[in-house]
């Protein structure tokens, strides 16, 4: 005969940061993260966002993190293989300027990963820091 398991327990507290609850059950692995910090899964999420902003927009591998018109990618590289399935945009061909270089140079992927419209909270604080263009 099998014994039931136990229920699952954990520890339910509110968003430091908006007026959802957060959790330190493992989502994805970031329960812990989440309980330190006082956040919910969205709120984690979108400060894993603005910690790319933080490190420069780019990982050594030369992915980009990309907010256009007040939306949240990941470019990736060929290397790097396609992105998670959640999000991936497809195999289209985007092309993309980021604001910050005076040159204007034109980079291209077919790998690109939404991760969505970043929330009113963030936005001030995650400004645009590149466009879609279409080759010439």
């Amino acid at each position: 005969m099998r014994r039931a398991r136990p229920p699952e327990r954990y520890k339910v507290f509110p968003c430091k940061l908006c007026p959802d609850k957060g959790t330190d059950r493992q989502i994805r692995g970031v329960g812990a993260r989440m309980a330190a910090y006082e956040v919910c899964s969205s709120c984690d999420f979108w400060l894993t966002c603005l910690g790319y902003m933080m490190l420069g927009d780019q990982d050594p591998d030369g992915r980009h993190a990309l907010r256009i018109d007040g939306r949240h990618y990941l470019a990736w590289t060929e290397e790097q293989g396609l992105p998670p399935e959640i999000g991936y945009a497809g195999a289209e061909l985007h092309h993309y300027v980021l604001l910050d270089n005076p040159t204007g140079v034109v980079h291209r992927t077919r790998g690109i990963w939404l991760m969505g419209t970043i929330p009113a909270p963030y936005r001030e604080r995650m400004p645009d820091n590149a466009i879609f263009v279409h080759p010439r």
